[in-house]
């Protein structure tokens, strides 16, 4: 495959894992918050509307202006949605470790952390290290597990992913139906070979 055509397929994937973690009802208009401004207010309310660099910007001057606590979540989600759609990986990376600061017990945080580092940045040995921190929080989470496991075969570290792949496994015996990818990798990590 092409790189502009990884890149578009990696895209997706991480569109559609940040989508899925966005917390319900993100798109709602929320009351306002003591403190908050009206100008922040109103980038929020852009950050929601707006795509590409306009998103971008809202979300950024809605976190800047002092947005209140209960929507910094859902605008920072919606301001990684837009770093993934015009592909600015290292801004992503960026956003997501500043995630992990903020709320350093989040296991979902990690992964999402880790995930980027991996298939985004191309960071294995830093994406290992978040998805053992996800694995630590989560650790009866079987997707958290796969994560971990491809990060440690990317890194060569195949023993350790097969051992990551078993657990992942033995949480969930269905985690790798309809991931061809991950159980190739895993076949890989099996006979102690580099994937892909």
């Amino acid at each position: 495959m092409a790189d502009g055509g990884r890149v578009r397929s990696l895209a997706v994937a991480l569109a559609v894992a940040l989508a899925t973690s966005t917390a319900a009802g993100a798109e709602r208009e929320a009351p306002a918050v003591r403190g908050e401004t009206p100008a922040a207010r109103e980038q929020a309310r852009l950050c929601e509307r707006k795509n590409r660099e306009e998103g971008v910007a809202a979300c950024r001057a809605a976190l800047a202006l002092g947005i209140g606590p209960e929507r910094s979540g859902p605008v920072r989600e919606k301001l990684a949605k837009h770093l993934v759609a015009l592909e600015k990986w290292d801004e992503l990376g960026e956003l997501l470790r500043e995630g992990v600061r903020l709320d350093p017990a989040s296991a979902a945080a990690w992964q999402r952390l880790g995930l980027t580092l991996l298939f985004a940045l191309g960071e294995p040995a830093e994406a290992t290290g978040a998805l053992e921190e996800a694995a630590r929080l989560a650790p009866r989470d079987a997707p958290v597990r796969v994560g971990l496991a491809l990060a440690l075969q990317a890194a060569g570290r195949a023993k350790e992913a097969a051992a990551a792949f078993e657990e992942a496994l033995r949480i969930d015996p269905a985690v790798l139906d309809g991931r061809p990818a991950a159980r190739a990798a895993m076949e890989a990590a099996g006979r102690a070979e580099p994937w892909p």
